[in-house]
């Protein structure tokens, strides 16, 4: 089985306008709202691949009604636990005019003592050899680093398999624990090596060390430049897919999807990049954080193109995106 693990969710309002006027009334043409953070992100795309997940984490007691009806409109199974205030709203400014993408993020709900030796009762309970853990998103205010550093050692000593996305020093210090998976932004990848985004073998080199020191995959998203997948037998890279942005939230989210489908389905490390890129470019095709369609990822599927290296070796992997890319 796979669990999402959304420690800070969140209620995502995505604005859609031509421009932003700051000190002025402005007047917004479209408004989408859906239920997100991270690994409630990742439950969707899951879903939407034909996979099965359960949702776990926070959430906010005082508007979980709304919360709970859009999952279960979606047919999406969770146990969260219930902790006191509100589930934070997460404001997306789109600029349709320039193309310009803003984020207004909430702290959220305070967790307590409380609430996080029950979230780790649950998992102690749960967890199973072979069970698939995503951990991903920001903390609460309540919550300090350890969290996902004692999570993820829990989970490994259950035999369970560890996707961890994260940012900052949370990221810094769960990568010490080793989880199976990681699944950083170039951003992100930078608060652990001081590498140029630009390089790709600076980059590459930076993540086999992570994979040295026992990580098993590292898939290094870099927005309209690309993605680096890196494991212990080989790495690879693709471009970025030509697809008109709608929204970008999420992207990430949909590539860490692809990553726990693709190992629940005994998927190569092949097989699973490319997934993951095609659920990257159908995701920011769609607007707000609406998840891809089924279809509509199996369509970039067919387009991507993938450079695989073995040692000092180069080949060309599959179909040209669109001409010739």
């Amino acid at each position: 089985m796979i669990y999402t693990v959304t420690l800070n969710p969140a209620i995502d309002m995505t604005i859609y306008i031509d421009t932003l006027k700051k000190g002025q009334v402005n007047r917004s043409y479209c408004c989408l709202i859906d239920a997100g953070g991270k690994g409630t992100n990742v439950s969707k795309v899951i879903k939407a691949l034909g996979g099965q997940s359960i949702a776990l984490g926070f959430l906010g007691n005082d508007n979980k009604d709304w919360f709970l009806k859009y999952l279960k409109d979606m047919q999406l199974d969770f146990d969260f636990i219930l902790v006191d205030g509100l589930t934070r709203t997460n404001i997306k400014i789109v600029e349709t005019a320039q193309k310009v993408y803003t984020d207004l993020n909430q702290n959220g709900f305070e967790v307590k003592k409380k609430d996080i030796s029950l979230l780790f009762e649950k998992i102690d309970r749960t967890a199973k050899t072979d069970d698939i853990f995503v951990l991903s998103g920001s903390l609460p205010p309540g919550a300090d680093e350890d969290v996902y550093v004692e999570l993820i050692r829990m989970l490994k000593q259950k035999g369970a398999k560890v996707i961890f996305d994260a940012d900052g020093k949370a990221l810094e210090r769960g990568v010490l624990e080793k989880p199976d998976v990681i699944k950083p932004n170039i951003h992100e990848f930078k608060c652990l090596f001081d590498v140029d985004e630009n390089d790709l073998n600076s980059i590459v080199s930076s993540a086999r060390k992570l994979i040295e020191s026992g990580i098993k995959k590292v898939l290094i998203s870099m927005g309209a430049k690309g993605a680096v997948f890196v494991t212990e037998n080989m790495w690879l890279f693709a471009k970025a897919a030509e697809v008109e942005v709608k929204s970008t939230t999420g992207a990430g989210d949909s590539m860490v999807a692809a990553i726990s489908y693709g190992l629940s389905q005994n998927m190569d490390d092949v097989s699973i990049f490319k997934l993951a890129l095609a659920c990257a470019a159908a995701k920011v095709s769609k607007e707000g954080v609406k998840p891809p369609e089924k279809n509509e990822i199996e369509e970039f599927l067919k387009k991507i193109k993938l450079e695989r290296r073995e040692g000092n070796k180069c080949k060309k992997y599959f179909k040209h995106f669109g001409n010739g890319r």
